[in-house]
């Protein structure tokens, strides 16, 4: 990526056919949260991702960025990397140094930093428009961006993401490999429920789930679809740093969905005692529209005991 400027905004749409001013005009909602694909994106010289304006972004979001060692270990807990595996340089000096220093950078939210927000509003538009064609709500919820800068080589260890994703790449390159959701061969029900019911699970990865992969060799100018659910690893290519960004949001299906699955997780350490299980989420017979319905009780009974005790629940499946 360079420092001069090409980027273009796309006119607002008009008429009845859709123009997004972030992806390809081509893109095919019609497989959003079902299986992964690769496309173009179109903000490539956009202001925001510029080298000038992230180094001004990165020391002011403070504890937003997170950063480590570059790990090399598909199984390495991905949650803890920036705890576990520090890699004894502040922030200024990783970024300074990160050709050559084997780093990974990690920044949550950088829309609340002032450059990003027309973009982040941007992107949700277009995603709200996929949405619409595809049947799965009208507006994305709980959308945040991630920034990923990285030193040729890093892994992105094996993990699935709370939220659908689209992925998208400024500089350098990738290997990203991503698995369809809900195959029980790589990420079992009860990984599932514990991952999204409560933080800092690791992953299990074993090299024979590799079978299942679709693999994309992944260039700045293009963007991924990881549905929901969808277990993936990232290897970055040699040459350069990478940098590319994320944002995870909800559709109405996926929010119902991750309702379920935390429920399911509750439900599954209580009966466990009697040596029952609930029906696993999306399968027949699971009752996820009465699970997920139970969501906001479970979450009020959770919130109201950890006002009592004073107590700050994870999620609505922690401390009740």
């Amino acid at each position: 990526m360079t420092e001069s400027s090409t980027f273009q905004p796309t006119p607002s749409p008009k008429g009845d056919e859709p123009v997004y001013a972030c992806f390809a005009d081509s893109i095919q909602p019609d497989k959003l949260d079902k299986t992964p694909f690769q496309f173009e994106h179109k903000l490539m010289g956009h202001p925001a991702l510029e080298l000038s304006n992230l180094a001004q972004v990165l020391p002011a979001l403070g504890e937003r960025v997170m950063y480590s060692k570059g790990m090399a270990q598909l199984g390495a807990n991905f949650d803890r990397a920036h705890i576990d595996h520090q890699n004894g340089l502040s922030i200024e000096e990783t970024i300074d140094q990160i050709l050559t220093t084997q780093s990974y950078v990690a920044v949550r939210g950088p829309e609340n930093h002032a450059s990003f927000k027309d973009l982040h509003r941007s992107m949700c538009d277009d995603i709200a428009r996929l949405m619409k064609r595809n049947g799965s709500g009208t507006l994305p919820t709980d959308a945040e961006m991630w920034l990923f800068i990285a030193s040729p080589n890093a892994v992105t260890p094996f993990h699935f993401d709370r939220f659908s994703n689209f992925l998208l790449q400024f500089r350098g390159s990738k290997q990203v490999a991503v698995f369809e959701p809900w195959n029980d061969e790589v990420i079992a029900p009860t990984q599932y429920e514990a991952y999204t019911a409560r933080s800092d699970r690791q992953m299990h990865w074993d090299d024979r789930m590799d079978r299942h992969a679709h693999k994309f060799n992944f260039q700045a100018g293009q963007a991924i679809h990881i549905p929901f659910l969808g277990g993936h690893y990232v290897k970055n290519g040699p040459e350069d740093v990478s940098i590319s960004m994320a944002i995870f949001y909800h559709t109405d299906v996926t929010r119902r969905f991750r309702q379920a699955l935390i429920i399911n997780d509750l439900l599954r350490r209580r009966l466990s005692r009697f040596g029952l299980a609930p029906s696993a989420v999306n399968s027949a017979g699971s009752m996820d529209g009465l699970k997920s319905g139970l969501y906001p009780i479970v979450k009020g009974i959770a919130n109201l005991k950890g006002r009592l005790t004073g107590a700050k629940a994870d999620d609505a499946s922690e401390g009740y």
